[in-house]
């Protein structure tokens, strides 16, 4: 299969979604901490609604990485943008696909936590968050790098759809 010229705008749309979805997983995800830390001590547990909100955009998050992992294996991705220097190019596409892996792993080790009450799965969970923190930082600067230091117009790329 040759590579596609862009990305198509399911493909585009799913990676803005988990980008958005993302954002409130870490802004309000001490409820679900709270209440995981309150089921282990066999505490009452008080209702806050970011802890099942948590739990559904995880599920969802889930299900997207699921979809675009199937269309980029159906229908293929563009080829890297070309980059003054290649060991760039195998960053990017290691930190990508590093956080198709984490988001996958997170929502396994979240629900092993929350639900099969595994502690040590809420250790990983908790550690897992902060390596994708840091995948998306550097997917983030990296991007920001390629369109502002190297003019090559990759954002554009998740901005317009090919098809």
């Amino acid at each position: 299969m040759s590579a596609p010229q862009g990305y198509s705008r399911a493909q585009i749309a799913l990676h803005w979604i988990v980008a958005v979805l993302i954002i409130p997983q870490f802004l309000f995800n001490d409820a679900i901490g709270a209440a995981f830390h309150a089921a282990q001590n066999a505490e009452p547990i008080a209702f806050n609604a970011a802890a099942p909100l948590h739990i559904i955009t995880g599920v969802a998050i889930l299900v997207i990485v699921i979809w675009r992992m199937v269309l980029r294996f159906s229908r293929g991705a563009p080829a890297p943008v070309p980059t003054a220097n290649p060991m760039m190019t195998k960053i990017a596409a290691s930190v990508q696909h590093t956080m198709y892996l984490v988001l996958i792993l997170m929502v396994v080790s979240g629900g092993m936590a929350r639900f099969g009450g595994v502690g040590f799965a809420a250790g990983v969970h908790g550690a897992l968050a902060l390596v994708l923190a840091l995948l998306i930082l550097i997917h983030v600067a990296g991007a920001v790098k390629q369109q502002f230091v190297e003019k090559t117009g990759v954002i554009a790329r998740m901005m317009k759809a090919a098809d």
